[in-house]
């Protein structure tokens, strides 16, 4: 198997029972690879369940309340004097000032009045060509007669 699963993968005809003492073992030959101490089981072949370890939570079960840690203090620390920051000059702060003031607004209109100056020009040449055919119309009808 390329995704190098092979053992791990299930066998045709494999009952669970065999399918999970093939995981137990495999899972043990792993631990044993890896020089950990196999999980230790309980009565009822499973692993051990973690422990619980309640900070934030107060659980209303006696058994539960065993398992609350105490609270952790936050260590104690000095404030940093803080620098002041320099004052800015009144000069300084001219030059931060757009030398116009409405130079972004110009700069959006602009490209809205472009915008509808094409459009107003689309639409007279179409009412102009329309008038002309109009004009050619009545020309060709006073020709006719």
């Amino acid at each position: 198997d390329s995704s190098g699963h092979a053992g791990i993968m299930e066998q045709p005809g494999e009952t669970m029972a065999e399918r999970k003492a093939r995981l137990k073992a495999l899972r043990q030959a792993k631990e044993a690879a890896e020089g950990r101490a196999p999980a230790e089981e309980t009565k009822d072949g499973g692993e051990e369940p973690p422990v619980l370890k309640f900070r934030n939570y107060l659980p209303k079960d006696e058994v539960l309340a065993e398992a609350v840690m105490k609270a952790t203090k936050a260590p104690e620390f000095e404030p940093v004097e803080a620098k002041p920051l320099a004052v800015a000059e009144e000069d300084d702060i001219y030059d931060l000032l757009p030398k116009r003031e409405n130079i972004d607004l110009k700069n959006h209109v602009d490209r809205k009045m472009q915008k509808l100056e094409r459009k107003t020009q689309r639409a007279m040449i179409e009412l102009m060509q329309a008038e002309e055919d109009r004009r050619m119309r009545e020309r060709g009808e006073e020709a006719d007669q």
